[in-house]
C-alpha cells in the first residue's frame, strides 16, 4: 500500500490517465479528490471508488476553481500529500492554422493552468513541510510535436521548465516536483487520430505499441509515493522508447 494514509488531488480524473491514476492510487491506500472540468465524469470516477474519493469541478485556468478544489481536499481529508496534474488539452493545428484563440486556449490550460493549481497546492504543502507534485509534459516537447501543433509542444516544454523552477523553490519545504513525458497514449485525446497514424506511431516505438493510461498512472504512483523521496526536478520519458534523449 504505497499511499496508505496519504491524500491528494488528481486532475483530469474523468477519464484516461487521470481516471487510471485515481483508481490505482486508491487501491494503494490513498484518499483522492477526483477533479475535472467535466464534473459528471469526475463524479462517476469518484463514485466508482467509494468513500475514499470525492469529486470536484476544476477548470485549471480558473484561479477560483483551483482554490475551491484545494479547499475541498483540506475540508474532506485535512491534508494534501500529492498532486497529479493530468488535466490538459491537445490541438494538432499546424503553424499557419493557429489563431490567437487556439494559442491562448492551449497556454491557458496546459501552462498557466498547471501553474495555478501548483500555486494553490504548494502553499499547503509548504506549511505541511511535505508533498509530491507530478506534472504531465509530452514527448512533443522533446521532438517538436509530430502530432501536436507547435503551440501544444511549446506549452508542454513550458511545463517541464516550470517543474524544475518549482522543484528548486519548494525543495527546502520537502516538496518534490517531477514531470512525466508520455508518448502517444490511447485516450480521449487521441481517440480521433486515424488508425493509420496510430499504427505508424506504434511501428516507430521500440516497444511496438501505443501507451495505455495505466502505463502513465504507474509512474505517477512512483513519483507520489516515498520510493521517489530523493528525486525532484526530473523529467521521466514514458513513451515505450519512442524518445531516448
Amino acid at each position: 500500500m504505497l499511499l496508505q494514509g496519504k491524500s491528494g488531488i488528481v486532475t483530469g480524473a474523468a477519464g484516461g490517465m487521470g481516471r487510471a491514476a485515481s483508481e490505482l492510487f486508491t487501491r494503494e491506500g490513498a484518499q483522492v479528490v477526483c477533479a475535472d472540468v467535466d464534473l459528471g465524469g469526475a463524479q462517476a470516477t469518484a463514485a466508482s471508488l467509494g468513500s475514499t474519493a470525492i469529486a470536484s469541478r476544476l477548470d485549471v485556468s480558473s484561479r477560483d476553481d483551483c482554490a475551491a478544489t484545494v479547499g475541498a481536499a483540506l475540508t474532506k481529508f485535512g491534508q494534501i500529500d500529492f498532486l497529479a496534474n493530468f488535466g490538459g488539452v491537445w490541438d494538432g493545428r499546424n503553424t499557419a492554422e493557429i489563431e490567437d484563440e487556439h494559442w491562448d486556449r492551449i497556454m491557458d490550460v496546459n501552462l498557466k493552468g498547471t501553474f495555478q493549481i501548483c500555486q494553490a497546492v504548494s502553499a499547503v504543502m509548504a506549511k505541511q513541510k511535505r508533498g509530491r507534485v507530478v506534472l504531465i509534459g509530452s514527448i512533443a516537447a522533446r521532438v517538436g510535436g509530430e502530432m501536436g501543433g507547435p503551440h501544444y509542444a511549446a506549452s508542454k516544454g513550458g511545463v517541464i521548465s516550470l517543474a524544475r523552477a518549482l522543484a528548486r523553490r519548494l525543495g527546502p519545504s520537502n516538496v518534490t516536483v517531477n514531470t512525466i513525458n508520455p508518448g502517444a497514449v490511447e485516450s480521449a485525446m487521441t481517440a480521433n487520430w486515424s488508425p493509420e497514424d496510430k499504427a505508424r506511431l506504434a511501428k516507430v516505438t521500440p516497444l511496438g505499441r501505443l501507451g495505455q493510461p495505466l502505463d502513465i498512472a504507474r509512474v505517477a504512483l512512483f513519483l507520489c509515493c516515498d520510493l521517489s523521496g530523493w528525486m525532484t526536478g526530473q523529467t521521466l520519458e514514458v513513451n515505450g522508447g519512442a524518445y531516448f534523449g
